[in-house]
C-alpha cells in the first residue's frame, strides 16, 4: 500500500511551457527537455538517455535530470550556469519569440 505507484488525481502537470504563458507573465515552473541541457552527464536508463546537472540554488544543491519540471530560481540558476539554452519567448532570452521570424 505504501509503495504503490501513485495516480495522477490532479488535472494537469505543472510543466507549463514558456510558450503557454502570456506575454509579460513569466511561467512559474519550466520543463527542462534532454535537448535544451548543453552541459551534463549522460545515463542510460529504461526510457532512453537521459542528463544530469547539480547546481545549487540558495546554498541548496540541486540534482536536474531532463524531463524534470524545475521553478523560476532553479531555471535562472541552470541559465547561470551555462547548462540549458534558454526558452524562447521569455524575458531570459531578450523575448525573442518561436514564430520563425
Amino acid at each position: 500500500m505504501f509503495f504503490r505507484k501513485q495516480k495522477n488525481r490532479g488535472g494537469k502537470l505543472p510543466r507549463m511551457a514558456a510558450h503557454s504563458a502570456d506575454a509579460g507573465h513569466e511561467p512559474e515552473h519550466y520543463r527542462i527537455d534532454f535537448d535544451m541541457m548543453v552541459k551534463g552527464s549522460i545515463f542510460d536508463r529504461r526510457g532512453g538517455k537521459v542528463r544530469q546537472y547539480g547546481v545549487t540554488v540558495d546554498g541548496a544543491t540541486r540534482l536536474v535530470t531532463s524531463g524534470d519540471v524545475v521553478n523560476r530560481e532553479t531555471y535562472k540558476a541552470l541559465l547561470v550556469a551555462g547548462a540549458i539554452r534558454p526558452v524562447l519567448g521569455t524575458p531570459e532570452d531578450g523575448g525573442a519569440q518561436s514564430d520563425g521570424n
